[in-house]
């Protein structure tokens, strides 16, 4: 064997090492099981990420049904995705990924990853799973009150309000988790006659991915516009009677 090709085989030898090593820790790093205490309805469990082509998985069970919330704060752009025992997946920008009734029963797995839409960085992320009761789809029969929560944030109505959260899942369907991950930097409540604007953006993307609820007073009919570049950039308004959208909406859209 000439000085050469004995070169050349350590150096193969070294990358195999390598790449063990690596495979090694990736294996290591498989998801981790959050689960919750004894009548507690929130877990919380944290995770590390060392770049863009980094990621972790969480797993839990949870019951057809229930209500899950997944949340993940980060001092970086993040990004979350929801799998179902079936598969299926649902994802979303950092922040609130995930907000709706659940329909199947089993383990639900959590990946967390670094956004491409934002700048590379590194560090450490909290996640805040909440699992609630299923919620009934009827609304609530005091909409007079909503009046109160004019000045206060979209996230206290949609807390307080858990039929009014219903009614939206329903008229949003698949598009709920689009509206709620546009609240993620929120505006106080504001009101334009006898109808209530709420509206907020997605972190750092104002102007861009935003999402406005107006609520009429009168009735509590709810009517919602998302602003985003799958829309072409523009709004796409959902409402249980299109011909009836009131004017204090497309008036907040043009403010935009």
């Amino acid at each position: 064997m000439n000085h050469k090709t004995r070169i050349f085989n350590l150096s193969v030898a070294a990358m195999i090492v390598a790449v063990c090593s690596i495979s090694s820790v990736r294996a290591q790093r498989g998801p981790q099981r959050v689960t919750f205490a004894r009548g507690a309805t929130v877990a919380r469990a944290t995770g590390y990420l060392r770049g863009m082509n980094d990621g972790a998985e969480f797993v839990l069970r949870a019951k057809a049904g229930q209500h899950m919330r997944v949340e993940i704060s980060a001092r970086g752009a993040t990004r979350g995705m929801v799998t179902f025992p079936s598969g299926k997946q649902e994802g979303a920008p950092g922040g609130v990924i995930f907000d709706d009734n659940i329909d199947e029963s089993g383990d639900y797995r959590i990946g967390v990853s670094e956004s491409s839409m934002g700048d590379a960085w590194r560090g450490s992320f909290a996640l805040k799973i909440e699992i609630l009761p299923g919620q009934s789809s009827a609304p609530d029969s005091s909409t007079a009150d909503l009046a109160r929560y004019v000045g206060k944030y979209p996230s206290a109505l949609l807390k307080g309000e858990p039929g009014l959260k219903a009614r939206l899942r329903e008229l949003l369907s698949a598009n709920y988790t689009s509206f709620t991950s546009r609240l993620q930097t929120e505006m106080p409540i504001e009101r334009d006659g006898d109808v209530m604007i709420a509206r907020g953006c997605m972190a750092h993307q104002c102007t861009i991915e935003e999402a406005i609820l107006a609520i009429d007073l009168s009735n509590g009919k709810p009517y919602v516009a998302i602003k985003s570049t799958r829309y072409g950039g523009g709004f796409k308004i959902f409402a249980e009677d299109k011909d009836r959208v009131p004017n204090a909406l497309r008036k907040a859209m043009q403010r935009d």
